[in-house]
């Protein structure tokens, strides 16, 4: 069956080409391509950031701050990985449109928190796009979306293979922890396969870069995951897949700050489950049908026991569908659709009693690619979404609005084109908090968000270098969030603006693979800096710069390395301590020992000079009580896999 439809554009030419710069000369050369990027629409349409399963099992990810290691639009803070956020240009994730195989991560249960989890070890690959973009990204991507999405059975099977398993072990001398997984996989019959994956690991607490040891930041996680694949012809495909994780531990009530009289360890259990269905239907000979339709039920519930204010469960669901089809007319590719999606948010104590929150979104969308010319492509799109939220004990909010979006690209010469592209993106009033939904409430005549994102920049492709550039202008208007003052309410607290500027260069020659990146972010609101307090909105970040070089001693032998600096931050909201710059440093080794590479032997360190530092997305040094912990010093790991 055909996977996503494609066009044959001279237009494409450079952007495809950067993005598979790399593996392409490293396959001229003999050597072992690892990273693999399917390329529809536009060069806009391409994501900012593609990360493949070869990447995060060379670093042996664990966690969100591994998987987003190499880009430096990307940060993720938190210190313990169930505080961690992430932060693309400096805008948290709940400004984004996240998504699992097309399954809108939606709840937001706690601002102490980060509200996504997802296990490495089931990603296929994970796509970042910065910043309001096409109609096609979903309602309420104000600062992008990410999209993780989770592996097949044929990605694991080799050749001919018809069944297969594969065993994996990890020990992380910095926990004095391990991880352990197990998955199966094959063909049921002709035309179905699956995969069914089990995965533990069991971390005790961190030690930071002095050499103290974080107290209550260990962690129990358990996975389980499923996924049936039907090709029912060379022309339908069916999926379904269900996936749990669980994380439970003692930790502190407040788990990104350190202890305090406000911030006692209490138990705590965070449990995600998602259902996902798909169907696709792309029949030859009819270029106008290309039907995509993705069906899900995500739940996430956070408990504390024995807490500050007794015990308390609180759940986020969400359900929805998108129904898309996609047309081709000579040139040119016409993607259209309807999505649904409603959400309900609990929050219950025994104590205290119990609220609730209930919201829907409808969403019709068109987003058209044109090429007008062998040298001019354009695209063009617009969504309209309709927002609706009953709150607890509270009027019923109503918002709706049209997003459009305009890209054009031009190419100069072979090898070289330039874009520039302006997205609105709008978004409704939706389930609040949860662990506060008896709490702050919205403000009378709240209104909806709106962005604005402008972007320009440029692809460059000469010889075995690769150099790209893009500078970006961003607001979001009425901003949400909650006001200082009591009663506290869920108000537009302004403009949130941001102006910044990502270039990227590579270069490929024989078994090395180098490239360094630099991102320049500065997100204010009314016109002051992002502070730690900005909860669910974004922080300052200083300039990163990313270096990130591999190299194929071998064919069954890698070596990498991958350094993040971090400047100074200076520019800082009044009230707040500046940031101080930091550097750090990992390196890898994979070895694939055996003929048939069965056995995989991966060797890695991360912040190998054990450096002291606190990410700047986490929580700063803010006072006695609310103040961040230090992040992982130095971490030894080792994994071994084998699959027969």
């Amino acid at each position: 069956m055909k996977q996503g439809r494609t066009l044959s554009r001279s237009l494409l030419a450079t952007a495809v080409a950067a993005a598979l710069v790399a593996p392409l000369v490293q396959a001229e050369q003999g050597v072992t391509v690892d990273e693999t990027m399917v390329v529809t629409g536009t060069p806009q349409a391409l994501p900012d950031v593609v990360i493949d399963a070869a990447q995060l099992e060379k670093r042996q990810a664990t966690d969100l701050s591994d998987i987003f290691r190499t880009d430096p639009e990307v940060t993720v803070g938190g210190g313990s990985s169930v505080s961690q956020k992430i932060y693309v240009r400096g805008i948290e994730d709940t400004l984004l449109n996240v998504t699992i195989d097309g399954a809108t991560q939606s709840g937001y249960i706690y601002h102490h928190q980060g509200r996504l989890s997802i296990e490495p070890e089931l990603i296929r690959q994970v796509e970042v796009s910065a910043g309001a973009g096409r109609a096609t990204e979903g309602p309420g991507a104000l600062g992008g979306a990410i999209r993780f999405v989770t592996k097949d059975p044929q990605d694991l099977l080799q050749g001919d293979e018809r069944f297969g398993a594969l065993v994996k072990a990890g020990y992380y001398d910095n926990t004095e922890g391990y991880k352990t997984s197990l998955s199966g996989y094959g063909y049921l019959s002709n035309q179905f396969s699956v995969l069914a994956t089990l995965s533990y690991s069991d971390q005790d607490d961190f030690t930071d870069g002095n050499g103290d040891e974080q107290p209550y930041t260990a962690a129990e996680n358990k996975v389980g995951f499923v996924k049936l694949v039907g090709d029912l012809s060379d022309e339908q495909k069916l999926t379904l897949s269900y996936d749990r994780r669980e994380d439970e531990a003692y930790r502190y009530h407040r788990p990104q700050w350190v202890p305090s009289r406000k911030n006692a360890p209490i138990n705590q259990e965070m449990i995600r489950e998602t259902v996902t269905g798909n169907y696709q239907f792309d029949p030859v000979g009819y270029d106008w049908l290309g039907l995509d339709i993705t069906a899900y039920y995500t739940e996430t519930s956070l408990e504390h026991l024995n807490g500050p204010w007794g015990d308390y469960l609180g759940e986020a669901k969400s359900y929805g569908f998108d129904f898309r089809n996609v047309s081709t007319f000579d040139q040119h590719l016409l993607t259209y659709g309807v999505e649904y999606r409603d959400d309900e948010g609990y929050l219950g104590s025994p104590i205290y009693g119990s609220d609730k929150d209930e919201g829907r979104v409808v969403g019709v969308y068109l987003q058209g690619d044109l090429q007008l010319t062998d040298a001019f492509l354009l695209s063009l799109g617009a969504r309209y979404d309709d927002y609706q939220l009953q709150e607890s004990n509270s009027e019923e909010i109503n918002h709706d609005g049209f997003s459009p979006n305009i890209n054009i690209t031009y190419q100069v010469m072979t090898g070289l084109d330039v874009y520039a592209g302006y997205a609105q993106a709008i978004r409704g009033a939706q389930v609040r908090e949860i662990f506060k939904l008896d709490g702050a409430k919205s403000q009378a005549g709240r209104k909806e968000e709106r962005a604005e994102n402008t972007e320009i920049g440029f692809n460059w492709l000469t010889g075995n270098w690769q150099v790209s550039a893009t500078g970006y202008w961003s607001e979001i208007k009425d901003v949400v969030g909650e006001t200082d003052v009591r009663p506290r309410e869920l108000a537009n607290l302004g403009d949130l603006k941001t102006k910044g500027f990502t270039a990227r260069v590579g270069y490929t020659w024989q078994g090395v693979v180098a490239g360094l990146s630099f991102n320049h972010s500065r997100p204010e609101l009314n016109g002051e800096p992002l502070s730690d307090d900005t909860k669910g909105i974004g922080t300052a970040i200083g300039d990163t710069w990313v270096a990130d070089v591999s190299y194929q001693v071998l064919d069954d032998l890698e070596l990498g390395y991958v350094g993040r600096y971090v400047d100074r931050l200076t520019d800082v909201a009044e009230g707040y301590e500046e940031k101080p710059g930091y550097a750090v440093h990992d390196i890898y080794a994979q070895w694939y020992p055996l003929s048939d590479d069965a056995l995989a032997l991966t060797f890695s360190v991360k912040n190998l000079f054990d450096k002291a530092y606190r990410d700047h997305a986490s929580y700063g040094n803010n006072g006695e009580i609310a103040q961040g912990t230090l992040d992982a010093g130095r971490d030894i790991r080792l994994n071994v896999s084998y699959a027969f």
